[in-house]
């Protein structure tokens, strides 16, 4: 027992814990790294000034993990820890770290109402079959949304099968297996698991399969979603160092009003047309003139004669005009591929107003599905639908999905080549040209791929790397 003067006397002592523990506890309540207080504690260590935000809370406005005074730390970091009771705002349906969820499209209304028919048909003719000993069908509570989801309530009938919103899994790496892996993959009920759906897997041999986890960690870092140890692989690194596009290709592929980009084309050669053909007119005319002085047998086989040299005329015309035609299209092709780059965000902008104007996205947020989740930007919600369509072709859900899918991952796969040559080549070009949705598809991907690596870093894993060498350094630290 001691004694105490002063009320200040009295501290509690700073209790002693693991750095990474700690950090990944924060990370499942749903606070954010400070990118800047951690890559400060990464390169002055103990010499941090004291108050230096480690983390942040979930909304990023207030300072949840701080550096503290050290007092009698003995060389160990001396951190503040600050949680709020509004903060817990996290539920069952809350992810935890390094877990992504992808919510599928609202049906249409016409599915929806054939839906619900089909579903009152269904439950008239199990409840006129069904007898006394056993529980009636008319007591059950049927009722159909926009995702043309049946809630049974409380026991489902036989023919219960609602249709999934969403679909949630866990990203992961290893030493061994260095690539991003596709795990534990779990329909959903409104963020709920869905019992009566199947357990979905992945073959990985399909080409759409290499784009999934990469493009999806990708998503989940411009959400902040919480992720521990997943790098971004080095293909994305390299498509966001050569993410630009010439404006030519897309002024060709009508995606760019000429008006609004830099000048690229030459101007064509100047044609006189209107001479060339006044001069054919009047040496018709003096042929003709001559073929009247002639005797009338001679006048037809001059006659024959002139218009066959006219035939000739026409058709050398007409080959000289496809051989320039086609040269000028060649040296357009050259032009566009050469012309002056573009930003990506410029690119990525003109990609995601033509899928809008297709109706292949919306960035409306009026579904109710969008009142019980996070808004998002609409750069998300498209790759958002790329990613859900890569899935279900992936798994052989939907035949229709796999046409448009496997080609935008075909465009990712040309982006990346053409990235690492260090320019485009015709055949891209035409392949942009003949199928620009694809196009469209990869532009937006890509686009979100160089926002991400912007705010993390060169390569994208600036504050991963910042973490895992704290974590290495710091084992212990004293929380007060």
């Amino acid at each position: 027992m001691q004694r105490v003067q002063y009320s200040s006397d009295l501290r509690v002592p700073q209790a002693e814990i693991d750095l990474e523990e700690l950090y990944e506890f924060l990370l499942d309540r749903g606070a954010v790294p400070d990118a800047k207080g951690i890559h400060m504690l990464r390169v002055s260590g103990l010499w941090t000034p004291a108050g230096t935000s480690l983390m942040l809370s979930p909304d990023s406005k207030q300072t949840a993990l701080r550096m503290s005074m050290r007092d009698d730390s003995d060389g160990i970091l001396s951190l503040a820890l600050q949680w709020k009771q509004e903060w817990n705002k996290r539920n069952r349906s809350s992810l935890p770290p390094s877990w992504i969820r992808l919510d599928f499209p609202a049906k249409s209304a016409s599915e929806v109402q054939s839906i619900v028919e089909d579903t009152t048909e269904k439950t008239a003719n199990i409840s006129s079959k069904s007898s006394c000993k056993h529980r009636s069908l008319d007591t059950v509570n049927i009722e159909a949304n926009e995702y043309g989801t049946i809630y049974p309530d409380p026991v489902p009938p036989p023919w219960y099968n609602p249709s999934p919103t969403s679909l949630r899994f866990r990203l992961t790496s290893s030493s061994t297996h260095p690539y991003l892996q596709f795990r534990s993959p779990t329909y959903e009920l409104h963020h709920e698991p869905l019992w009566s759906a199947p357990l979905p897997s992945l073959e990985g041999t399909r080409p759409t399969t290499t784009w999934l986890a990469p493009l999806s960690l990708t998503l989940g870092l411009s959400s902040r979603c919480p992720t521990t140890f997943l790098t971004l692989p080095k293909m994305l690194h390299n498509l966001s160092q050569s993410s630009s596009i010439p404006c030519g290709v897309l002024v060709l592929a009508h995606l760019l009003s000429p008006n609004d980009a830099p000048e690229w084309e030459s101007p064509e050669p100047s044609k006189s047309n209107h001479l060339e053909g006044h001069e054919r007119f009047m040496s018709q005319q003096r042929a003709v003139a001559r073929e009247r002085l002639l005797p009338e047998a001679q006048q037809q086989q001059a006659a024959r004669l002139r218009q066959t040299e006219e035939l000739s005329a026409i058709m050398t015309r007409m080959r000289k005009e496809q051989e320039e035609r086609a040269e000028r299209e060649k040296r357009r092709e050259r032009e566009a591929i050469n012309s002056t780059r573009i930003q990506i965000h410029l690119v990525k902008n003109a990609a995601l107003a033509f899928l809008e104007g297709e109706g292949l996205v919306s960035n409306a947020a009026n579904d109710v599905e969008d009142a019980t989740r996070d808004s998002k930007d609409p750069i998300q919600t498209a790759v958002e639908r790329l990613l859900v369509g890569i899935y279900r072709a992936d798994v052989g859900i939907d035949a229709e999905e796999s046409k448009w899918t496997v080609n935008a991952c075909a465009m990712l796969d040309r982006w990346r080549d053409w990235a690492e040559r260090g320019g485009m080549t015709k055949e891209d070009l035409r392949a942009i040209l003949q199928d620009k949705r694809a196009f469209c598809w990869a532009a937006v991907a890509v686009g979100l791929v160089t926002k991400v690596c912007g705010e993390n870093g060169p390569d994208g894993n600036g504050l991963l790397n910042d973490v895992r060498e704290c974590l290495r350094v710091w084992k212990k630290v004293r929380l007060g």
